[in-house]
């Protein structure tokens, strides 16, 4: 009788709207045989739906300022923007995802906005424009091709955060990722996010090493250069 086991974790980390961290992405997910069995991503769903509508944006404004882009270089560009969101929806479209930051990234950005309404437009254009800056502001001397554009910008973003000692949502993330890998057997689930909580030298109070903790066996992919 052939053993049954817990699905195996394979960790993407990456950086937020890097167009690098995304294509790295792709690239390693292209190279499993399988569909994961869902994917987890750092995101809540409705502050991720607001978020891409900016990405026409990002586009249009790419796409008058670069002249060596093409339509189809400037839209993928755009989808840096929030990229752990959807991205894995280009090889697994048919996979489920479990969006970690369900009731708690919407409610913190009301609380930046001091409005405990909707998220204001403000916010989420900042989120927009702050992606432009990377993609548009580059030092010289000027980048002649999309993938130039886009190592420029994946290596001037590496490493994009200092140390933080608030483990909460990593602990919020590892149940709920155990929560919806109940019964599951065999096969591999996928965790896209930041790479701070998939690299095995950060502290194990990180969402790597609770999971290995529960007794998932963990694979950390770096996305970076």
């Amino acid at each position: 009788m052939a053993t049954v086991t817990a699905p195996t974790i394979w960790m993407y980390g990456g950086v937020h709207d890097d167009p690098g961290s995304r294509q790295r992405f792709l690239e390693e997910l292209a190279k499993r045989e399988t569909a994961p069995l869902f994917v987890a991503v750092e995101w809540e769903q409705s502050v991720f739906t607001r978020l891409t509508t900016w990405r026409g944006r990002i586009k249009e404004r790419l796409s008058a300022h670069w002249g060596f882009l093409t339509l189809e270089d400037c839209q993928e560009l755009s989808c840096a923007l929030a990229w752990e969101g959807d991205a894995s929806t280009e090889h697994c479209p048919d996979t489920d995802r479990l969006w970690l930051e369900t009731g708690f990234q919407e409610l913190d950005l009301k609380q930046q906005s001091h409005d405990l309404g909707t998220v204001p437009d403000r916010l989420l254009a900042g989120l927009a424009n702050r992606l432009l800056a990377f993609l548009i502001e580059i030092p010289a001397p000027e980048p002649r091709s999309k993938q130039e554009l886009i190592d420029r910008v994946w290596r001037s973003l590496w490493p994009a955060w200092g140390p933080s000692g608030d483990f909460d949502r990593d602990a919020r993330w590892a149940t709920m990722i155990c929560e919806r890998s109940a019964g599951l057997r065999d096969g591999w689930i996928a965790v896209v996010g930041g790479w701070q909580h998939a690299n095995p030298k950060e502290d194990p109070q990180r969402l790597r090493g609770r999971l290995v903790e529960r007794g998932f066996y963990v694979n950390s992919v770096c996305l970076g250069p």
